[in-house]
Parts: C-alpha cells; structure tokens; sequence
C-alpha cells in the first residue's frame, strides 16, 4: 500500500521522489561547488600579492644587485666597473684584517650571549613572581631594552669619559683612579662594549624566559613540593628542562641581532683603539660608505651572509639536540 508525503504548498509527492530530489540538488551543488571552492582557495594567494610584491621589491631585488655588484670592480663615484669574477671573494678571504673582522664579531657574540643568557635567566625568576612588586620591577628592569642602541652608547660614552664622567666621578669618592682611559685600552674597550651589550639586550632575553617560568604548570611544581624537594631541585628538576625551548628562542634571536650589531663600535671606539675593536660590520661600513668600493663591500657582506647561514642552523641543530636529551 503506498502513501503520500505532504509537502509546503499542499503538493504531495510519491514514496522516494523526496529523496530522489535531494540527491538531485545535492548533485547539481557539488557540480557548482569546485569552482566556488576554486576561487576561495585562490583568495588567499590574490590577496597576499601587494606583499609578495614588496618582498620581492625590499628583498630579493637588492639581494640580487649585492650578487651582481660582488662580481665587479669599480666604485660608486666611478660607474658600475668592469665584471672580475671571484677576486672580490679572494680578497676578503686572504685579507688579514678582514679575517680578523669577522673572528672579533664571533668572539663578541659568543661572549655576549653568554652572559645575557646566564643572567637573564637569573632576572627571570624573581621577576615571574606573581606579585605588585614583581610586576613594577620587572617594568624598572625593561627600561634598557626600549632605549635605542645609538643612544645607550652615547650615554655610556659620557659616563666613561675620563674627564667628567660620573663612573670616573664616583671611582675617585672610593680612593680608585678616576681618570682611566676607557676606550684607549683593548681589554677595557671590549669590557664596555661588552657591557652595553649585556646591559640592553638582558632584558629581552629575561622577558622570554619570564614567559616560559609563567607557563609551568602547577601540578608537577606541586608534587615535588610534596615529596619533600628544595627550591632549587623543584627548578633544576622541573622548571628548568620545561623552559629550555624558550631559551633556545632567546639564544637563537640574541645570537642573530648581536650579529648585527654596530651602533656601539661606531660611536663608542670607531674600530679602536687601533685595530683591536674592528669588527667586520664596521668594516663593510668603510669598503662601502667611506671608500665607496661597493663591489668589495658586497662580496665582505656575502660572506658574512654564508657565515651566518651556517652557523644559526648548527646553532639550532645543537639547541635542538639538548631540548631532546632533557625530555622536553
């Protein structure tokens, strides 16, 4: 015996042409729907094509130009030169000094992330308490890290100055010499150097480890309590292998900004006294800016551009492999 299905509208429709309508729409909607799905696919890539755009502009087109000018002589004031190959890269790979540029920036980051990494995590821990004065030292402690790098230095300039500066002031209060030439000594130059760097960057490197105590959970910081561990066991044991993927983020961008560090050498020794702070970013500078030898100054910054390259992936490799052996 067979039955009617009502519909809106007061038709009625035999057993099954209901269905036999909806799988006939539910056709004609996936026929139409690919090139809907088309469209909406290709919109994100329309839509990020003003920023390829400039990428290819800001990026890839001077990128580009630096390899073109690497492979020719000639300078700025002197028309593009003629093509010579390889011998711009011969050069700052026999050149002593240049060499020697690029051994000082080495042992300048090495040394500096160090100890901002060391005592940035030494600020973090009081500093991720969750209490008023917590929170208005850490604002105290961030005040390096929002001030310019050119500023800072001409700042510590004065300080140092061994005429009338206020460390050389306070030095002679406690009976020490206060008249030493800071930046007329190697040892002492690197010292300040050094020290800025330290004193600017740590913040930073602190505000990332502040962020990795903060979000320890609970529960395992607990237990040890409960099991009887010391403040110290609850953060080596704990803590400490929980925010090892936040400070290889720290060391991994340190390691990258201080690579390019210049403000500080520039208006603090200039490269001296001597040779001994000559860096080779303020050697690209000179080649480039003050001897207008664009074609070297591009094969020192190539160079310096395959250095880096290997070295941050070997760095990452290395943070990598002691994340794994902590468990993290």
């Amino acid at each position: 015996m067979s039955t009617m299905t009502s519909l809106p509208g007061g038709r009625e429709t035999a057993p099954g042409e209901g269905g036999r309508r909806t799988r006939d729409h539910a056709r004609r909607s996936n026929t139409a729907s690919p090139r809907r799905r088309g469209f909406g696919q290709g919109l994100p890539w329309l839509l990020m094509v003003p920023a390829l755009v400039v990428l290819l502009l800001m990026t890839i087109f001077p990128a580009a130009y630096l390899l073109w000018a690497s492979l020719h002589g000639g300078t700025l004031l002197g028309g593009n030169g003629q093509f010579v190959g390889l011998q711009n890269y011969v050069d700052v790979l026999t050149s002593v000094d240049r060499l020697k540029g690029f051994a000082l920036i080495l042992v300048f980051v090495v040394v500096a992330v160090s100890i901002q990494t060391a005592l940035g995590l030494a600020l973090a821990v009081p500093l991720s308490a969750q209490t008023r004065s917590s929170n208005i030292a850490t604002t105290i402690a961030l005040v390096p890290f929002a001030v310019t790098p050119v500023v800072s230095a001409l700042v510590f300039r004065e300080l140092f100055n061994p005429n009338y500066g206020w460390v050389g002031y306070f030095m002679g209060l406690v009976g020490l010499p206060d008249d030493i030439a800071w930046l007329s000594s190697t040892p002492l130059a690197w010292v300040l150097l050094i020290g800025i760097d330290v004193w600017q960057w740590t913040p930073f490197v602190a505000l990332i480890l502040m962020a990795g105590l903060k979000s320890v959970p609970q529960e395992p910081v607990e237990a040890a309590a409960i099991d009887g561990a010391s403040g110290w066991q609850i953060f080596r044991y704990v803590k400490l292998p929980m925010i090892l993927p936040f400070m290889a983020i720290a060391v991994v961008l340190r390691t990258i900004q201080a690579f390019k560090t210049f403000d500080s050498f520039k208006v603090l020794t200039n490269g001296g006294p001597g040779t001994s702070t000559e860096i080779i970013n303020l050697e690209i500078y000179r080649v480039a800016l003050q001897s207008f030898r664009i074609g070297a100054a591009s094969a020192i910054a190539i160079v310096f551009l395959i250095l880096l390259l290997t070295l941050v992936p070997l760095l990452l490799r290395a943070v990598g492999r002691g994340t794994d052996e902590e468990g993290v």
